[in-house]
Formats: structure tokens, C-alpha cells, sequence
């Protein structure tokens, strides 16, 4: 599930640059896209009979879950689609990936422990890779790139905060209740956010550009992020961010096929060390992921 969730989104950039070429505003299309997720995640809950149980359950769960669709569905998408107006979206694919050794500090933070050797290795490989992914040492590189750099590294500290609420709240509302609250949170957030950003107008748009929205909204958004939730159920956050590995390398080739996008050499090496560095954290791993 969670490969298939990860091969999905990693569809979600390269439809959002064409969305964007064909004239949809950045406000509109996280309104649209929020909105159209709600009554599929509704419509699932129901048919998996979770809404009882969601109803039932108590204020300090549901707190969290919703803090968790705010942080990863609303502040983060925001600045991850904002990121895809300024950069390659095979670039703010590989520096997404990056949330999963901010999982990893965190979960040491936490512990209030040292890291261990692997993944000290770990996350200085993957960051190396962000420094070499992003520019190196050419500085036109960096200009073109930097603010839609930090914005996508914004983006994958929020969403690892999110993976963190969805393993808390799931264990006590079920992986479908948690999204269900998340995705309800975000979407009442983006709605008041395009009321006070944009008019009206924004949302005059061919009925084509409609039904992509739907399709990019289903199957490159809710599809997935049922998948990865309950995948998270089954793994842990930490096993599951490892295993979207394969999420980077997928949006590459869809970038070059369909975008016409291709990163330098030195930007390749930068992605590669960023997936390894991830994969490093696994290597040897014969135990259950930590919870």
C-alpha cells in the first residue's frame, strides 16, 4: 500500500505544473482540490463503517489529528504548491523526500537520546544531497532555486509533524478516522484562506480543467493518502517514510516525459544521495520500526 500510495503522489507535481499552465491560480487549486477530497474520505469512512467510532471518540484524540491536517494538508501544501510555481517539480520532489530523516531527529529529540551512527550517517548523506540537489556550489543555481527550496523544506518538516500526529491518533481513531478529521481541518482552513486571498473568479474555469482537478484530487491525493495511512498503521511512520523511496526516481521520468524537465548532473547526484541517505536507514534493520 505504501508503494502505491508513494507512486501516486508522486504523479501530483508534474499535474500541478500542467494545471498551472493551463491558467489555474495557485489559491484555487488547493480550494478545489480540498474540497473535492471531502466527500471521498467522508464517503470511505462510511463504507468502512468508522464513523460511529469517530463520533465516539474523545476531544483529546481528535485534537491532534486536527492539528495534523492544519500542519501537513494546509500550511505545508501551501508551501509546497507555492514551491512548485518557482521550481522543477522533480526537484520539490526530491527535497520532499527529505522528511524522512527529520522523522528520524525527531524521534531522537524525543527519546532524548543521541542519534545513532546510522543515522548520523544518514542524515548527513541526505543533506549533503540538498545542498548539491538544490545548487552545489553555483550560484545561479542557487538564486533560481533557493526560495523554492526552503518552502518544499518547510513543507517536509510540517508533513513529518503530520506523520507523527497520524501515528498517535490512528492507534485510537483508525487510520480513516484520522484523515477523515485531518482532511476536514485542512479544508475549512483553505477555504477561509481563499475568502481572504482571492475572489470568486479564480474559479471560472473550463469544465476540462474541472475534471483534471478531480482526477489529480482522487488519485494522486486521496487514493494515496489512504494507502499511506494505513500502511503507517501497519509500519510505523519511520519504515513507511523509508519505503516512498521510490517516489523520487518515479516523478523524475514523469518530469522529463511529460514537463520536459531535466536536472544538471550535479542535481542528480543530489537526489541520488538523498534517497540513499533514507536507505541507509534500513540497512540491517531486522527488528520491528520503532513506535
Amino acid at each position: 500500500m505504501v508503494v502505491l500510495g508513494a507512486l501516486l503522489m508522486a504523479a501530483k507535481g508534474v499535474v500541478a505544473k500542467l494545471l498551472y499552465g493551463a491558467g489555474v491560480q495557485l489559491e484555487a487549486l488547493l480550494l478545489l482540490r480540498a474540497l473535492m477530497s471531502l466527500p471521498l474520505i467522508w464517503g470511505w469512512a462510511w463504507w468502512r463503517g468508522e464513523l460511529g467510532r469517530l463520533t465516539a471518540a474523545p476531544r483529546a484524540v481528535l485534537w491532534p489529528a486536527a492539528l495534523g491536517g492544519l500542519s501537513g494538508y494546509y500550511v505545508g501544501t501551501w508551501c509546497d504548491f507555492r514551491a512548485l510555481e518557482l521550481i522543477d517539480a522533480s526537484l520539490e520532489r526530491v527535497l520532499l523526500f527529505t522528511y524522512p530523516a527529520m522523522v528520524v531527529l525527531a524521534r531522537a529529540l524525543m527519546a532524548r537520546r543521541a542519534p545513532q551512527w546510522r543515522e548520523v550517517v544518514a542524515v548527513s548523506v541526505t543533506y549533503l544531497g540538498v545542498v548539491l540537489a538544490v545548487g552545489g556550489l553555483d550560484p545561479g543555481l542557487w538564486r533560481a532555486n533557493g526560495t523554492g527550496a526552503l518552502l518544499v523544506l518547510i513543507s517536509a518538516a510540517l508533513f513529518a509533524g503530520y506523520l507523527f500526529a497520524n501515528e498517535y491518533a490512528a492507534s485510537r481513531i483508525g487510520s480513516v478516522g484520522f484523515l477523515v478529521v485531518a482532511a476536514t481541518s485542512a479544508a475549512v482552513a483553505l477555504t477561509g484562506h481563499f475568502l481572504l486571498t482571492s475572489t470568486g473568479s479564480a474559479l471560472a474555469l473550463p469544465l476540462s480543467v474541472w475534471w483534471s482537478i478531480l482526477l489529480m484530487t482522487a488519485f494522486t491525493n486521496v487514493l494515496p493518502l489512504l494507502m499511506l495511512s494505513a500502511g503507517i498503521g501497519r509500519l510505523g511512520a519511520a519504515r513507511a517514510a523509508v519505503i516512498t523511496s521510490v517516489g523520487p526516481p518515479a516523478t523524475l521520468l514523469l518530469a522529463w516525459w511529460l514537463l520536459g524537465e531535466s536536472l544538471r548532473a550535479l542535481q542528480l547526484t543530489g537526489g541520488l544521495l538523498c534517497v540513499s541517505g533514507v536507505l541507509i536507514l534500513e540497512v540491517g534493520r531486522t527488528g520491528p520500526a520503532p513506535r
